[in-house]
């Protein structure tokens, strides 16, 4: 028997904090999935948004600037807000060890307090990793402006981050809905949320802990992650097509990151030779030697089936013109590997945007863990 002076030690502390409107929609569908050891959060300018989220921890700035009513798309305000009440966010956030900030960037609160936030959580010895949303093509160019320059504004500010461009959604053509399309972007962030977790908290043959995600992720910068999943005869190959088609991926983010964290989780009957061959799969979508570490967690819910989570970070640009890339690659970009970088035609600051491609990019969807409530019926068409 072990006998701890301080058993306290070695608990890990989590946190998932939704930053904004977007962002605490978000948290909240991670809430109801009841990660078990995870604290999940709110912090927010407008009253109204955080009654909706009435089952999480919550946290209001900027009352005094704001008086409730948001930051009205203003990331200014949402910056002051944080900074206003910089010792209410810095209890708030605590001691946790590994913190994830969930937010929309393109607006007010989510853009402009996100990196406040994320700066007071690293001043007190957190892992810091945020993913954000990107505005769909469809909005207005002030929004995607705010969001370059929040993207910009959370370099260094976190650990490692990943922007997720809601215009990427678009390619799932069973997406019918608004609605749906949120919904997906929620068990996105969520999967890999849970992916990282489960081999932290949960233990298993090939458990990780924080000290291997601090040496992959601490000061990574820009970040890309993919997850597979699959069941049945031939289920290696059907996660490892997921891995590659995922829609969140662009052309030569693997091959270009400089840390890899793996996840890989199966049922009672996770083959040997599958670890293997999966693992020997993933080594192949990286040219270099990155930094590598993974984790394998197996529970009997999972039998007879297979899934898989790839972060790579430390993702280097590809060209100068890496900040349209990151933003606007969803909208013509082939969804496999091997295919040109994307550069945004006609993209200028001044100009404005091009016209949005709406043609769907071919996706194996039978390979992304799509919600069984947002899967298009054989039958026929999606109803409301």
């Amino acid at each position: 028997m072990i006998e701890l002076a301080k058993p306290e030690l070695g608990r890990l502390k989590v946190q998932v904090v939704g930053i904004g409107n977007a962002g605490g929609t978000i948290v909240k569908r991670i809430a109801r999935e009841r990660l078990a050891g995870v604290q999940v959060a709110a912090i927010n300018t407008a009253l109204k948004d955080l009654g909706n989220c009435s089952e999480i921890r919550q946290l209001q700035i900027g009352t005094e600037l704001t008086r409730g009513h948001g930051a009205g798309m203003d990331p200014k305000v949402g910056r002051k807000a944080a900074l206003e009440d910089a010792n209410r966010v810095r209890d708030f956030v605590g001691t946790n060890e590994l913190v994830f900030l969930v937010a929309g960037f393109g607006k007010g609160t989510g853009t402009g307090a996100t990196p406040v936030v994320a700066e007071l959580a690293r001043e007190q010895g957190a892992l810091v990793l945020a993913f954000v949303t990107t505005p769909f093509d469809h909005e207005k160019r002030c929004h995607h402006e705010i969001a370059e320059e929040g993207l910009k504004e959370i370099q260094g500010k976190v650990d490692a981050y990943v922007p997720l461009p809601n215009q990427r959604l678009y390619s799932l053509p069973s997406l019918v809905t608004y609605e749906q399309a949120c919904a997906f972007m929620d068990e996105v962030i969520l999967q890999a949320i849970r992916a990282i977790v489960d081999v932290l908290l949960r233990g298993g043959r090939m458990s990780l802990d924080l000290a291997d995600l601090r040496t992959l992720f601490k000061g990574a910068g820009l970040a890309a992650f993919s997850t597979g999943f699959a069941k049945g005869e031939g289920r290696v190959a059907g996660v490892i097509r997921g891995l590659s088609e995922y829609p969140f991926v662009q052309p030569g983010q693997f091959e270009r990151a400089r840390s890899v964290l793996v996840s890989i989780s199966g049922g009672p009957d996770l083959g040997l030779r599958e670890v293997d061959e999966l693992s020997e799969a993933i080594g192949r979508m990286n040219e270099g030697e990155p930094q590598t570490a993974t984790g394998i967690y197996q529970d009997e819910s999972l039998q007879g089936e297979l899934r898989a989570m790839v972060l790579a970070a430390g993702v280097a640009p590809a060209e100068e013109d890496r900040e349209e890339y990151e933003l606007f690659a969803g909208r013509e970009a082939a969804a496999r590997p091997g295919a040109a970088p994307y550069r945004p035609a006609g993209w200028s600051r001044r100009g404005g945007r091009p016209a949005p491609e709406r043609e769907p990019v071919p996706v194996d969807e039978d390979n992304i863990e799509v919600p069984a409530y947002l899967r298009k019926p054989k039958s026929g068409a999606l109803k409301g």
